[in-house]
């Protein structure tokens, strides 16, 4: 397993391949709120097994936030998520951010909680989803 750091126009098919199948396909989000423009300016990551198929996806903001972290139903409970965001929070710490933050679904946040990530409990709406607001100093 391994995961790369990438950009936007490196890695725009697997990025989109593992989305659009976990947020637009099996959490029935509308394309329009998966593909929210920040895509573009962020640092993204890829986590693959042992083919050229991608297993896992995440970016991180310039602003610290954690977001769009999926992984492939067949890949779950493999340590794939779990190597995407040590990635992710490895990388804000290179760029010396302080705090990192992530919108996550409700039924997401003990994954977050585990590694290290608070929230108030605050639930809102995003892309018509509950979600609440975790945070995490680095």
């Amino acid at each position: 397993m391994k995961v790369l750091t990438s950009d936007w126009h490196s890695s725009q098919a697997q990025l989109t391949f593992v989305r659009k199948q976990v947020f637009v396909i099996e959490h029935g989000f509308d394309e329009a709120d998966e593909w929210d423009g920040l895509d573009e300016d962020a640092t993204h990551f890829v986590a693959f097994g042992t083919t050229a198929v991608p297993m896992g996806v995440c970016r991180l903001t310039m602003a610290g936030q954690i977001g769009h972290l999926a992984v492939l139903p067949n890949y779950r409970h493999q340590g794939y998520g779990k190597m995407l965001l040590n990635r992710a929070v490895q990388v804000a710490r290179e760029m010396q951010v302080k705090e990192i933050f992530l919108h996550t679904m409700v039924d997401a946040q003990a994954f977050f909680h585990a590694h290290g990530f608070e929230t108030d409990g605050r639930i809102f709406l995003e892309a018509g989803k509950p979600h609440v607001k975790m945070t995490r100093q680095v």
